[in-house]
Order: structure tokens, then sequence, then C-alpha cells
């Protein structure tokens, strides 16, 4: 159809008219929302912004995953530490995790992942194993006060802290004071004043020697406590270099197996020394029917909660030839995973572990000194046996001085291994001598 002249000039109008309406619509659009937002140049602007600024924003809580290998009054301790710290830091969250089962086995998997928690106890290897996986701790207030037994422990070759040590891990073996005196036996100092201690418990009525087989540390602790005695400590016979340096004989390791097989033999342990747990340990002592145990001495708190009147005190490791010694250590410490999300929380939360009254709690769980200089611990009759023994020898732990990292595990097999009738002598020496072979080969 053609449109005319006059008919175009309708449609034009019209769509002129269309235009201005929509425009105007627009306009009064632009105008309402102007005045909902004000310029912010306006007065009212800047007393919104104002407030904007002067409102706190509400800070995200942060969770910190914490792993422990301690267990007991240790970990009771922990416990009542982090629960205080959680109350009184409402925007942090320490979540103490126990791993006290196969721990060290976890830890491996989580550093080949490089996959670990923000903090995590140590248990003796901050240096020789975790080190490059923590954060150095050298800028920390008390840093500066580490005591002297545990300065070379704690530090590595250039001089790096990685973790707030707690406690000395000064131990040797546990007696029962009231039988010795009763059955008027001194401390033995050598094997043979042992052995002749042991034949007279026994034949008064009483278990020579205590062992809680059902747990394998426990039997890898007993390892881990006569080694030394026969292979590093023995004046006549000390292997030291030769452990250190890959080229040790391990047959001389048979004397250690012939001894523990030796104490069984003469029938010196407890009957369930392979199904026992260490609770059964901690009753016997309390109930006053043992003697003597080869454990650390955080055992001697856990008989004291039984048995609040037993007499449990440390004596050193006896040596055929030379003198007793003692077992020193890095026990309890916490380290900081270098690479956690949460840095300026943990390191928070370890300030606070490090207050004085703080470290005591975990000292004293332990029954051994504090790492810091301004700590004081409650170490009962202790404290005039670790006086008494200041001058005495001490050596680290066996196998984190002298044995491949992993050769705890190879401990917790031959032991048990040992006193089942599983492994014998020879066996036992085969054993410990492929896995030392094998972890210094993976280690270099």
């Amino acid at each position: 159809m053609t449109m005319n002249k006059a008919g175009r000039a309708s449609l034009v109008m019209i769509m002129a008219l269309l235009i201005g309406i929509l425009a105007a619509c627009s306009q009064t659009k632009e105008n309402a929302a102007g005045s909902q937002t004000p310029d912010s140049n306006t007065p009212s602007a800047q007393a919104s912004e104002s407030a904007e600024t002067q409102s706190p924003t509400k800070k995200e809580k942060v969770t910190l995953e914490f792993f422990s290998n301690t267990s007991g009054g240790t970990l009771e301790a922990y416990q009542r530490i982090v629960d205080k710290f959680n109350q009184e830091n409402p925007d942090i969250f320490v979540e103490l995790t126990p791993q006290s089962k196969d721990y060290e086995a976890l830890m491996n998997a989580k550093m080949a992942t490089n996959d670990l928690p923000d903090l995590w106890n140590t248990h003796g290897w901050s240096v020789h194993k975790y080190s490059e996986y923590l954060r150095p701790l050298n800028d920390q207030p008390w840093a500066s006060k580490l005591v002297n037994e545990i300065k070379p422990i704690v530090t590595d070759s250039a001089g790096n802290v990685y973790v707030l040590p707690f406690d000395v891990d000064i131990s040797g073996m546990l007696y029962n004071v009231k039988i010795l005196q009763e059955l008027n036996i001194t401390v033995p100092e050598t094997w043979e004043q042992f052995l002749a201690a042991c034949e007279v418990i026994k034949n008064a009525g009483y278990t020579p020697i205590a062992i809680g087989g059902k747990d394998t540390g426990d039997v890898a602790g007993f390892l881990g406590r006569v080694a030394p005695s026969f292979l590093t400590q023995d004046a006549s016979v000390e292997y030291k270099d030769e452990l250190k340096d890959g080229s040790f004989d391990w047959s001389h390791f048979d004397e250690v197996s012939k001894f523990i097989l030796q104490l069984r033999d003469k029938g010196y342990y407890n009957v369930d020394y392979l199904t026992a747990d260490k609770q059964a340990v901690f009753k016997g002592f309390a109930e006053n029917k043992v003697a003597f145990a080869f454990q650390a001495n955080n055992s001697i708190f856990e008989v004291l909660k039984l048995n609040p009147d037993a007499q449990i005190s440390m004596m050193r490791i006896p040596v055929n030839n030379g003198s007793p010694f003692l077992i020193s250590g890095e026990r309890d410490a916490i380290g900081i995973w270098k690479d956690t999300e949460h840095e300026e929380e943990a390191l928070k939360f370890l300030t606070y572990m490090s207050q004085p009254e703080n470290v005591s709690q975990i000292a004293e769980a332990y029954s051994i000194p504090a790492a810091l200089t301004d700590v004081q611990v409650n170490l009962g009759d202790l404290e005039e046996v670790f006086s008494k023994f200041s001058d005495v020898p001490i050596t680290n732990n066996f196998d984190r001085e002298y044995l491949p990292n992993g050769m705890w595990n190879t401990l917790k097999v031959v032991g048990p291994g040992l006193l089942s009738g599983e492994l014998n002598v020879e066996n036992a020496s085969r054993a410990m001598k492929t896995d030392y072979d094998r972890l210094r080969a993976s280690a270099q």
C-alpha cells in the first residue's frame, strides 16, 4: 500500500511523540535513583562513607590443626591449656588431635604429600627429620631462654631453632623405693648387680621387671635403654663412630638381644609381659608389686595418680664397664608448618604456650626439668635425684643419635619378636642391619 504525504507526516509525529515520552521516563528514573544515592560530595554521602569506615568487619574464625603424639597426663595438660586459649581467643580455635598410634607413619605420609597440620609435636626429631618443613623460630621472645641442656638438641648447624621445647627429657629407669629398701638392696650400677637384685626380688614374691608388651613402643623403649649400655656407653666396647658412619658390625647387637632374653628366661618379667598394657605396669607399681621398669619419668605421674603414696624414683642405667648413665633429648616440643596459611595465629598460640605456667604444666606431667630458664617445675622427690645426678654421663636417645630416621619402627618389631620367640638373636641382628642399611641409603 502506498502512503501519501499526509500519512507519512502523521507517522513521523507519532514516533517523535513516543521518543519524547520514553526520554521523560528515563529522566524520571534517574532522578529517583539520584534521590536515593546522594552525590559523594554531599554531607549525607560523606556521613554514610564515614559510618562504613568506622563499622568493624567481623573477623572470620581461624581453625589451627594441632597434631600431638602425647597421651595420658601429658595429653590432659595440653588439652587444658588449649581449652583455655580457645576461651581467651574467640577468633581462633586450636583443634588438638591426638595421634599417638602410628604417629611417625602418619607424619611421614603427610611430609611426602606436603600436607601437614599447622602445628605438631616433633617427638624428638625437630632438627633431623622435620626442620625443612618447619618455620624457624629464632625471632620469638622465648628463643633466648632455652636452657643449655636443650640448646644443642633443638638447634641445627646454622643456629636455627624450629620448635618451642617444653622440657628436657632426662630419664633412666624407674625403681620402687619401698621394695629395694625392704629387701636391703642398693640401687644397681652394673648389670651384674642388677641381675643379683632381680633374683632377690623374685624370691621375695615381687615382680622384678614390668613390661607392657601390648604397646610395642614400650618394648622398643626397653631396647633403646639397654642398647647404649652395651654399644656406646661401655668403656671397654663402644661403637659410636661405627654406628654413625655406617661401618657398624651388627653382630655386636647380639649382646643386647642375649641380655633381653636372659632376663626373660630367668623369669624376671611379669607373666603377662606380651599382653599387658602400660596401665598394668602403672598398677603394678601403685600396688607395690613391681620393682623396675625401663620407662621414662612420665610413668611416675601415672603411678601417683593411682596411688599418691607410691614411692617411685629414677635410677641411672647400669653399665658393665664404666659409669651408669642417663638419657636426654627433646621430649615435648611444638613446631609450626612453614607453609601454614595461618602463621600469625599459630605464632600467637605458640607464644601463649611459652608462658611459664603452661611450660611448667607440660614438664611436670613428665616429671622432668623445663626447657626454658624462667620456668619453675615441681619435681617432688625427683628434685633431689636430678640434683644428685647433675654431673653423670648423659647420652641422647639411641635411635635419634645412632640410627637413621625410621628405625624406631624397627625396634617396635624386633623387641616384641625377641620376647615372643619369633626372632632369635641372629635374626634380630639381621633385621636391624637390613633396616639400618636401607634407611641410611634412602636418606643419602
